[in-house]
């Protein structure tokens, strides 16, 4: 016999307002006040065809989606806080990402396919000097195409407004000038360094050297050079600004010794492995320190993680914004399902299962999670867009990589609300 209206009346399904959806589908039976038929509810067979498999997890969708609505304003508070942990992971990450690029964008941009140097370099922030004549043993190694050498050394530039601006200058070999930027800028060609008293600066660094331009002259260490281009792709992490220079002038400007090198640069025949190479001029040279450009790169980012707290920082900001999200989501499923303690009663009287019951929760959680994710990610995009001049990275790893980690903590925080609502007794909606 079919419960009545009375018999449905006071169970609790009045404030899940089950009379605006009447004739809708919930859970593979049918509710509307006037009728609920055990064979609707599924109670003669536990195996499901696929089809109805789909067509409840679309009811229970639906289902999960008006629940939400119900409490706008409370959904609504929801949203936002996800919308908030997705956009700062977003930019924590973003910053740190474009931060180690910005570490690693001398060694990812100058063509180098392996660097020899000093048993003493820790990063190119922290180096030693090798002898000059290094450069014609690595040369004549199997695999090596050629070998180049490149000096570095540190000076000061005053700028017209009398300020001083400490920057790296990097001295590299004609014709082939290795270590040179590989992206140049501004209708600079590499014949740009050909000449005495030469120097490149970075495009974006213009603004630094009083906008300086093609033919200007700049003073680095008390000695004038001329501004004879600009490079790209090689952006500072650190308060030293890149100046490229040839070989001689490097030495001069900075007084480096002519018989020492800082690297010697490495570039592949044609068919040679990295790592056969490497191997071979390990053994050929041992008193120096060889490195892929693989390597070299882990090596720039572990001295710089290690040696500041910018990954810890970030990290911690990474940490807590998902904790925000999912401590939110956790709060407000949680009251939602204790305000609905007997609307999860009254499913489970009349034979919603378990694992239905935990579906419709995670279904809430999981359109918290969709709805906030795209929002946030519009937003952070939208603000990487706005903002170009910070060092912001936006890889499919981290666009991915965010997505997961929203989606895992919401999934999280729906358990809590999951166990107080498989603790509630169906009994519950026959008590006054």
């Amino acid at each position: 016999m079919s419960p009545t209206r009375d018999d449905v009346r006071g169970t609790g399904l009045d404030s899940l307002h089950l009379s605006r959806y009447r004739h809708e589908a919930f859970m593979g039976f049918t509710m509307h006040p006037l009728r609920v038929t055990p064979a609707a509810v599924g109670l003669t067979s536990h195996r499901a065809s696929p089809p109805r498999v789909w067509r409840r997890s679309a009811e229970l969708g639906e289902l999960a989606w008006r629940m939400l609505f119900d409490a706008p304003v409370k959904s609504l508070g929801t949203l936002i806080g996800v919308i908030v942990s997705v956009f700062l992971m977003a930019q924590q990450l973003s910053l740190l990402t474009g931060i180690l690029g910005r570490v690693t964008s001398f060694i990812d941009n100058t063509g180098v396919d392996i660097w020899v140097v000093s048993p003493a370099t820790e990063s190119t922030d922290a180096t030693g000097s090798l002898p000059a004549s290094k450069v014609a043993a690595v040369a004549g190694t199997a695999g090596v195409a050629w070998a180049a050498p490149i000096v570095q050394g540190l000076g000061r530039v005053t700028r017209p407004d009398g300020v001083q601006e400490n920057v790296k200058v990097l001295g590299v070999e004609a014709p082939r000038y290795a270590g040179l930027p590989r992206t140049l800028a501004g209708g600079t060609t590499i014949a740009a360094l050909r000449g005495s008293g030469r120097i490149l600066l970075n495009w974006v660094d213009r603004p630094t050297f009083a906008d300086a331009r093609v033919g200007d002259r700049i003073e680095i260490n008390g000695r004038a050079s001329v501004v004879s281009g600009f490079f790209a792709s090689v952006n500072p992490h650190n308060p030293f600004y890149y100046v490229f220079a040839n070989l001689d002038d490097a030495r001069s400007l900075t007084s480096f010794p002519l018989d020492r090198v800082t690297y010697v640069a490495v570039g592949l025949a044609p068919g040679a492995h990295a790592d056969e190479v490497k191997n071979r001029l390990q053994a050929r040279v041992p008193e120096v320190l060889v490195r892929t450009r693989d390597e070299m790169r882990e090596m720039e980012k572990r001295f710089f993680l290690v040696r500041t707290p910018v990954g810890v920082l970030f990290g911690l900001g990474t940490a807590v914004a998902a904790l925000i999200g999912a401590a939110i989501v956790a709060v407000t499923l949680y009251s939602t399902a204790v305000d609905r303690s007997r609307d999860y009663g009254t499913l489970k009287a009349i034979g919603a299962r378990r694992a239905e019951i935990v579906q419709l929760l995670l279904m809430q959680a999981w359109l918290f999670c969709a709805a906030g994710y795209l929002i946030g990610m519009g937003a952070f995009f939208a603000m990487r867009a706005t903002f170009t001049e910070l060092a912001m990275a936006a890889s499919p790893h981290l666009v991915f990589g965010v997505g997961i980690g929203a989606f895992v903590a919401c999934t999280l925080a729906s358990l809590v609300a999951v166990r107080r609502v498989l603790s509630v007794d169906p009994a519950i909606v026959f008590r006054g």
